[in-house]
């Protein structure tokens, strides 16, 4: 029985001299606990296919409303934007009208925005500089914006009746 004990004995001294130490590092300053909050950006559509149904060329022909949210935890001080880049259209043989992604504009409004979204703005413009333009701007705290834009094309008088199928690229940048 005193090698049972010893052995008793022995453990419940390991063990609280493990305690002592683990309570005087913890005394000493020596732990801490540290949470990071990393920034992240999320984009629920990054490519819209929009269609323009074209029954009279040579008038403006309007798409059905597309609605996106961008959600975005950001760090102090950083611009927030969604931005969008016309990249295709094909008239309904399969062919790409000249000029056609040029004759795309578009409007937008705010469908619903929390945080630091509710100060951003869904712009309305066009494609004619053939760069990527700002859908959402003046926006700069973390928050989460829904935008709903409707675009629309200025067709030619000699294109084809039919349906007119774009692809517009939608980006999300945190700087």
């Amino acid at each position: 029985m005193s090698g049972v004990r010893l052995r008793i004995v022995g453990c419940v001294a390991l063990v609280t001299g493990l305690l002592a130490v683990s309570v005087f590092a913890q005394g000493s300053g020596g732990t801490g606990l540290v949470i990071r909050v990393v920034p992240e950006a999320h984009l629920d559509t990054p490519v819209a296919t929009v269609t323009f149904p074209v029954a009279n060329p040579g008038q403006v022909v309007y798409s059905q409303p597309i609605t996106f949210t961008a959600w975005v935890r950001s760090l102090p001080n950083q611009q927030i934007q969604v931005n969008a880049q016309a990249v295709k259209i094909q008239a309904p043989d399969g062919s790409t009208p000249t000029g056609a992604l040029s004759a795309i504009r578009w409007s937008g409004s705010m469908a619903n925005a929390t945080g630091g979204a509710a100060t951003a703005v869904c712009t309305s413009g066009d494609f004619s500089t053939g760069q990527p333009q700002p859908l959402i701007g003046n926006w700069n705290q973390s928050g989460i914006a829904k935008c709903s834009v409707t675009f629309a094309l200025a067709t030619d008088p000699y294109w084809q009746t039919g349906n007119y199928t774009s692809e517009i690229d939608l980006s999300l940048l945190v700087q």
